[in-house]
């Protein structure tokens, strides 16, 4: 009986949390941050934005696409948008200020137009996350 009811209790538990996260626009996007991967950045991203130093709090990547957030100490946090490897090409742009709940599908289009070749997949992400997550 009392496997019966854990079982019970653990498919309800799945079946109430999956359809979360497959509402998650950032699904399939990798956000994970290796400290090697901030450490090794962060000189280069510095160096890009004329700042003394730089550490980066998170990464979105998606196909040969990645969008880091970036906080120097010296401006406002920001979000840099790089095609290719970061270590070796210039930021596309770069988006910092707030976001309401209600303006992600205008983040959206301002990701679009602003880093052409932008999958639509880390664009959408990128507006969740900047309305909606955080």
């Amino acid at each position: 009986m009392k496997t019966l009811v854990l079982s019970t209790i653990a498919l309800f538990l799945s079946a109430r949390v999956l359809p979360l996260r497959a509402q998650n626009a950032c699904s399939g996007v990798d956000r994970t941050l290796p400290n090697e991967r901030a450490k090794a950045l962060a000189p280069v991203v510095a160096k890009q934005l004329g700042a003394k130093h730089a550490e980066i709090t998170q990464s979105f990547r998606f196909d040969d696409w990645s969008i880091l957030y970036v906080s120097t100490g010296e401006a406002d946090d920001a979000y840099l948008f790089y095609s290719g490897d970061a270590t070796r090409n210039k930021y596309v742009t770069m988006w910092g200020g707030v976001a309401l709940e209600n303006e992600e599908a205008e983040i959206r289009a301002w990701t679009l137009k602003k880093a052409p070749g932008i999958p639509l997949t880390l664009a959408k992400c990128f507006a969740w996350h900047v309305t909606e997550e955080r």
